[in-house]
């Protein structure tokens, strides 16, 4: 019986030695970018503060995903008020997320500037990160447009001719952060020792959760869309930038009009007879 113990004990080692240590994330950007895309956002890569409001929806901007022009403040155009209030949708993503970054924070240090890296933090460290689930924030299309013809001043009428606004973003829930040393052993936490690798900026709530793990409950921004308005839409945001290429923000329509009414020229037929032949065929 002892013999059949230190057997099943030994197996059970080899079992666990064996298992691959989590891989070491080197490109925090493409990280960050495979981790939005999926759901329609392109990775925040530039700092910016969410502002008194604490938001970034409603932010206006130009320029290119790599270097963001930032317009105006949320408050200038689309304050957050009865009229504009944010909605967050944490609907099918109450996921978890791992990741592992070597001597770094990752994408933790791009966008929102929450954390930065102590002076303890060495090469010869990794970072793991958890995101315990991601949440969308959005301003409602149809809020906007009633505020852009009734109530926006015409300034940022006029510098909506030109550039665009955040219409949505998608950030942490919470997040839970570690250090290990290379090959696995944990490195112990406490408020004596936590500054030596974790920097946390001011505002930033956060706590030990046990004697290795850090916990952050304000919210790391890691996404968004912008929304772009044609003169001849009048206030209707129509046009999304969810995706980029070569540094470049592709601008899609999220309306059908243009399906409905090329599928009626082909046929010869008014845009709502053949919208309605569609549905009940």
């Amino acid at each position: 019986m002892k013999a059949l113990s230190k057997v099943f004990l030994l197996s059970t080692l080899v079992l666990f030695s064996c298992q691959p240590e989590p891989e070491v994330s080197q490109d925090p950007t493409k990280v960050l970018n495979d981790l939005v895309s999926p759901y329609g956002f392109i990775g925040f890569q530039n700092a910016m503060d969410r502002g008194e409001a604490g938001t970034h929806t409603g932010v206006l901007v130009g320029g290119r995903p790599d270097a963001l022009a930032y317009v105006a403040a949320a408050d200038s155009c689309f304050p957050q008020n009865d009229m504009l209030p944010r909605y967050e949708d944490r609907a099918n993503i109450q996921k978890t997320y791992n990741y592992s970054f070597q001597g770094n924070l990752g994408f933790l240090t791009l966008g929102l500037p929450l954390i930065s890296a102590g002076l303890g933090l060495e090469k010869s460290m990794t970072v793991e990160v958890e995101l315990n689930g991601l949440v969308i924030e959005y301003i409602d299309s149809i809020d906007v447009t009633d505020w852009y013809r009734e109530d926006m001043r015409s300034t940022c009428r006029d510098y909506l001719q030109e550039v665009g606004f955040l219409i949505q973003t998608i950030h942490t829930d919470s997040m839970r952060i570690s250090v290990k040393r290379l090959g696995g052993t944990n490195i112990g936490l406490s408020s004596e020792n936590v500054g030596d690798y974790f920097q946390f900026e001011s505002g930033v709530n956060w706590q030990i959760v046990d004697n290795f793990t850090i916990e952050v409950t304000t919210p790391h921004t890691l996404g968004y869309q912008i929304a772009l308005m044609k003169p001849e839409d009048n206030g209707q945001a129509l046009y999304r930038a969810m995706s980029t290429k070569d540094d470049a923000f592709v601008f899609e329509k999220i309306g059908f009009s243009d399906f409905f009414n090329q599928e009626s020229a082909d046929l010869g037929l008014p845009a709502i007879e053949k919208s309605r032949q569609i549905f009940l065929d």
